[in-house]
Parts: C-alpha cells; sequence; structure tokens
C-alpha cells in the first residue's frame, strides 16, 4: 500500500499539465507539503524511498527547469545550497556507501535544492506571492484548530491513521506532555518542528494583514468583529502554545523585535536598539544560566534543570566525537552514539556529527547572507512598505534561534528551503513593487460619504 505514494508523481505531472509550474506547486506541493507527514515513505527495492513531498516534487521541478533555466542568474545564495547538498551527499557516500548515499541524495536534491529553485524561479515571475502565503497561512490555520483535538486527547490523527498503511513506520513519534497537557505536533511528527511552522505562519499572516490582503471581515458572519486576519493570527498563537516549545517561542520572539524594527519610522536607531537590549539581555541571561546548573552534587533537581543539565553535558560529549571527523561527518546514521544520549536536540551539532563541520559552516554562512541581504532589502524600501523581506529575516532568525533546541527535519526540511528560495526571489525581483493581489476596498460614492458622516 505504501507504493501508493508514487501517485504522487502522477498527480504532479497532471498539475504541471494543467497549470504554470508555479501554481503547480501553491496548489497542489504546498497543500501536501503542510498536511502529509514526511515519515511516511515508499519503500522501493532498487530506488529510493521517496515521501509524498518528493513525489510530488519531481514533475514540478523538472518542468520548472525545463521552462524558466534560461532566466536563471545564479546568486551567492544558489550556490551555497547546491554546495549544502552535494557535501552531505559526499559525506554520506563515504561514511555508508552508496544505497545510504542514493537515498540522501534524493532527499537533498528533492527536498533542498528542489524547493529552493522552484520558489526561486516560479515565485516572483508568476507574481505569486501573496496566494503562496495566503495558501501556507490558512493550511497551517487549520492544522492549528485541528491541534486542540491533540491537545486535548493526546492522541494524533496525522500520524495515528496513516500508520494503518505504513505498517512499522512513523512508529518512533509519541505524543509528549509537559505542564500535563499534550505537546501538539501535528503532521510535522515534533512538536518543536511544529512551533516552527506556525512561527513562520504567524508572520506571514501578520505581513498579510499589514499589507491589507485579506478582507476586512467575513461576508458571510456580519455580526463578527473580527477581521479574517485577526482571526488566523489569534489561531496561530493558540497554535503554537499548545507546541509548548520554548525555543521557537524565544525564536519567534526575537524575530518579531526585528520586524517591528524595521516598520518603524526611524528604522535604524530602531534596529540598533534591538541589538543592544538582545546583547544586555543575553550576557546576564548566560551567567544566569551557567549559575542555574551550578548544582550541588547529590542535591535534588527540578525537571527543568535536568533538561537543561542533559543538553549541556550531551554538547559537550557529542562536541569532541565531532571534531574526530570534522570535515565530512560520520555519516547519517553512522556516528557514534553515547549511551542514554541518543535525542541529540541541537541541529548545529547533529549537522556536524552527521556531515561535518564544513556543512554546519555552510548553513550559517548561507543564513548569515540571506539575513545581511534581507536587511538591505528592507532598508531600500519605505517604511510603509510593509516590506516582506522583514517578514522573511523574522522567520530566518527564529529559525536559527530554535534550530539551537531541535534538528532540522521531517517537513520542515523543505519548507525552510522554500522559504529561503522564495526570499532569494523577492530580493532579486522587483520587491514590493512586484507584489499583486491586495484586497480592494469598496469605493465610497459621495452619497456613501456623506452617510457615513451623519451615523
Amino acid at each position: 500500500m505504501h507504493l501508493l505514494i508514487w501517485l504522487g508523481v502522477v498527480a504532479g505531472i497532471v498539475a504541471v499539465a494543467r497549470y504554470s509550474p508555479g501554481k503547480a506547486m501553491v496548489w497542489l506541493y504546498v497543500p501536501i507539503l503542510l498536511v502529509v507527514p514526511d515519515t511516511f515513505h515508499a519503500v522501493t527495492p532498487g530506488l529510493p524511498d521517496p515521501s509524498t513531498n518528493v513525489a510530488v516534487m519531481i514533475p514540478i521541478f523538472l518542468v520548472t527547469l525545463a521552462r524558466y533555466a534560461r532566466f536563471w542568474k545564479p546568486s551567492v545564495a544558489d550556490m551555497l545550497v547546491i554546495i549544502i547538498a552535494g557535501v552531505m551527499t559526499c559525506s554520506e557516500y563515504i561514511a555508508s556507501g552508496y544505497s545510504e548515499a542514493q537515498n540522501l541524495l534524493s532527499g537533498t536534491l528533492f527536498q533542498i535544492v528542489a524547493p529552493y529553485l522552484v520558489a526561486r524561479l516560479a515565485i516572483e515571475r508568476e507574481a505569486l506571492h501573496v496566494e503562496l502565503a495566503k495558501r501556507i497561512v490558512i493550511i497551517v490555520f487549520g492544522i492549528a484548530l485541528i491541534g486542540l483535538f491533540e491537545f486535548k486527547f493526546g492522541w494524533n490523527p496525522f500520524l495515528t491513521l496513516p500508520e494503518r498503511i505504513f505498517s512499522g513506520q512513523g512508529l518512533g513519534w509519541v505524543t509528549t506532555f509537559r505542564y500535563g497537557f499534550a505537546r501538539v505536533a501535528g503532521p510535522y511528527a515534533h512538536c518543536i518542528l511544529a512551533g516552527m511552522m506556525m512561527i513562520m505562519a504567524y508572520r506571514l499572516n501578520r505581513w498579510l494583514e499589514w499589507g491589507g490582503h485579506w478582507e476586512k471581515n467575513f461576508q458571510s458572519l456580519p455580526w463578527l468583529p473580527l477581521s479574517k486576519g485577526r482571526i488566523i493570527t489569534l489561531g496561530l498563537l493558540i497554535g503554537s502554545v499548545t507546541t509548548f516549545a520554548r525555543g521557537p517561542w524565544l525564536g519567534g520572539l526575537v524575530g518579531a523585535l526585528f520586524v517591528n524594527a524595521g516598520r518603524h519610522p526611524k528604522r535604524r536607531l530602531a534596529f540598533v536598539a534591538v541589538l543592544a537590549c538582545i546583547v544586555l539581555v543575553a550576557i546576564p541571561g548566560y551567567f544566569g544560566f551557567q549559575a542555574y546548573l551550578d548544582v550541588t552534587p547529590g542535591a535534588e533537581m527540578t525537571l527543568s534543570q535536568e533538561t537543561a543539565m542533559y543538553r549541556k553535558v550531551l554538547f559537550e560529549k557529542y562536541y569532541a566525537i565531532a571534531l574526530d571527523h570534522a570535515w565530512l561527518g560520520w555519516g547519517r546514521n553512522t556516528w557514534p552514539k553515547i549511551p542514554g544520549m541518543a535525542s541529540i536536540d541541537n541541529y548545529y551539532l547533529l549537522l556536524s556529527l552527521m556531515h561535518g563541520v564544513l556543512a554546519t559552516a555552510l548553513l550559517l554562512a548561507l543564513m548569515a547572507w540571506m539575513s545581511l541581504r534581507l536587511y538591505l532589502k528592507g532598508m531600500s524600501e519605505p517604511p510603509e512598505a510593509c516590506s516582506l523581506a522583514f517578514t522573511f529575516l523574522g522567520i530566518l532568525i527564529a529559525f536559527f534561534i530554535s534550530l539551537v533546541t531541535v534538528y532540522l527535519g521531517e517537513n520542515v526540511v523543505p519548507a525552510f528551503f522554500l522559504m529561503l528560495g522564495w526570499a532569494e526571489a523577492y530580493i532579486s525581483g522587483k520587491g514590493n513593487a512586484g507584489i499583486a493581489g491586495k484586497v480592494a476596498e469598496p469605493q465610497a460614492t459621495p452619497a456613501s460619504r456623506y452617510r457615513r458622516v451623519i451615523q
């Protein structure tokens, strides 16, 4: 039954035959990426084992290249993405041989390079900025509402129901609890990954609100005093809270500071103030954290102290192991495991273990380079433009901070690189001048103007 995933290739072919590559990505690929868990694969002898989003992406990616490659002017970010994928594949081949490298090559090609390049080449050319943002926001909003069921009953329908078809797959993911409540993971397998997706959707929704891209009110519910955008904002906030994921919360907060600094009339001063605030909080925060972990031997620790101590000891021990194979790592599944510390809650450390410090350095360089360019792009546009560049900057900062507490995996990998490709398309394109789709407010006649004044 799991071979049904290959029907995704057929669906992708139909989509690109009927629509443009960008439309196929928005209307088919993105819903599947956001809703169908990546943990389920079609185990195919002699071939890579694709997940559903990989199967759908194959024809979309190939048609995108056929149609738009001639317009492509490679950028530094493009090259970094391709090199990161290449280094990861080479690392896996050296560590584990052809069979494992084949599967990783499929993953890096269709979950890193392909989403990035399709977004990079199609979104700006087809003017899909608003349409794509709305699609992501609406779907994640729906997932946040479904997550209330998981929050209440501790049962994840996105994983439990497909397990009947994909026997033996996805069993490693279980609902975790904090403060007596289930932590919502949805289709993203882990609650922290779900928190990252909620933050991404929240930031995109705020941009849609500020730009006037949502209808002012629900036409079918005139009694509802809240706008459509505001209801979605509240829903995504609730969705984020139900994950109980402190890494994304912190990342979202810091990202929000940068986004709102970009909307301030005196932006340069606002950014300086944000950076100063971060430094002033981070330095005493670091020493306070060290004091928090300075527990007398034999003394009882709180659950939070135990978690923090575990992460500290884990980092110290695995850091030494990572340096043993510093350049290309130990391989995706062959890095030495310390008994009792199989889970590494820090993607930068995990990536260094799997694929070497080189891969980690390239990823950090990509994130730093994109952050700088997004800042410069946003500063080149007037504050009242509600630049999408600052929204991308806020998302990127939130992801950077969150990855200190979780690995980059499942659906979040292609979503992250799609977002980077989208950001690169925005930077290289016309910016806000190329964004269409703002909801037009009804034009008031002179009589209606007078009627408002009388009322």
